[in-house]
């Protein structure tokens, strides 16, 4: 194996038995007629399946494998399979086959000289329903909280330089949401359009409730929205007891109506008991990423390397 080739290509894998045979064939094929140095690193993020036991009998000479100890997730084995990586240029590539391995010579072309990274976007999606809105939505709000000084791609199919894992090294913080990290450091890169197949064989590990973690991730990561909402949402709790004092003052000194106290302090103490508790559940979630960040823990375990 060469101790330092042109490319890498990064593939994390979790519960893909099914698949990953497939996956490594096409892979090489691809690989072998780029006609450049190259090793394929793949993760095993814990697959309970036998999907490390299938790669360790199907592994060649171009191909690293890496064990993390548990499934830590598809970041933390993604960032792993970075730091594992020699190339010069590093392809990220998903292990569904959903994003064809046959795509990746488009993806190289496309890293020209003044280029650091490429991203890609589906001409048509074949995902579920779900699955696609949620996305979307995801986007969508993603955007929002950025506006138009970044430009977001989710995609986890993509080609870097090795300067791009360089400066993600750079970043400390405990949320390393790739996408939306190299979106945030406005990279010189360049968006191309790929081709999108149906999943065949397995299931989707990105359910709603994990793009619903995700969007959670997102805005408590790279934003203080929930923060600035615990202000709003005093501001408006204030606003509105002022005017309800005035209401109630107004219907008594003027109209001579007396309107039952415990209905009216019922209704109080339940909205602001509501935003108290919404606004500690939002203090919470910051100091619990303080606590985990003064902890220090590693963003993933190692168990075995098979060169």
């Amino acid at each position: 194996m060469d101790r330092n080739p042109e490319i890498s290509i990064v593939v994390p894998v979790y519960n893909e038995e099914s698949i990953v045979e497939e996956l490594c064939s096409r892979l090489k094929k691809v690989c072998d007629g780029l006609n450049r140095s190259y090793e394929i690193v793949i993760v095993d993020d814990g697959s309970d399946d036998g999907s490390f036991e299938k790669l360790q009998r199907i592994k060649e000479g171009t191909m690293r494998l890496v064990q993390l100890t548990r499934n830590f997730g598809q970041q933390s084995a993604v960032l792993a399979g970075f730091r594992m990586s020699r190339g010069k240029i590093v392809v990220q590539l998903d292990s569904d086959l959903q994003n064809p391995p046959e795509e990746i010579p488009k993806l190289l072309a496309a890293l020209t000289r003044d280029i650091d990274l490429v991203t890609t976007v589906h001409k048509k999606r074949h995902d579920e329903l779900m699955r696609v809105l949620g996305s979307k939505l995801l986007c969508k709000f993603g955007q929002m909280l950025f506006g138009n000084a970044v430009k977001l791609n989710l995609s986890s199919f993509r080609v870097m330089r090795r300067s791009v894992i360089d400066k993600i090294e750079t970043c400390r913080d405990r949320s390393r949401y790739m996408a939306v990290l190299m979106s945030w450091m406005g990279l010189p890169s360049v968006e191309i359009e790929v081709e999108h197949h149906v999943r065949k064989k397995g299931t989707t590990k990105y359910s709603f409730l994990t793009l619903f973690k995700l969007s959670w991730d997102l805005v408590t990561g790279y934003s203080n929205l929930p923060l600035r909402l615990v202000t709003y949402m005093g501001l408006f709790g204030a606003l509105m007891g002022f005017l309800m004092m005035t209401f109630l003052l107004y219907q008594r000194m003027v109209n001579g109506i007396l309107i039952e106290g415990f209905i009216v302090l019922s209704a109080v103490f339940a909205f602001f008991a509501g935003v108290q508790l919404l606004s500690v559940g939002f203090l919470g979630e910051y100091l619990g990423r303080v606590h985990s960040q003064v902890q220090g823990r590693p963003d993933y375990i190692v168990g075995k390397v098979m060169e």
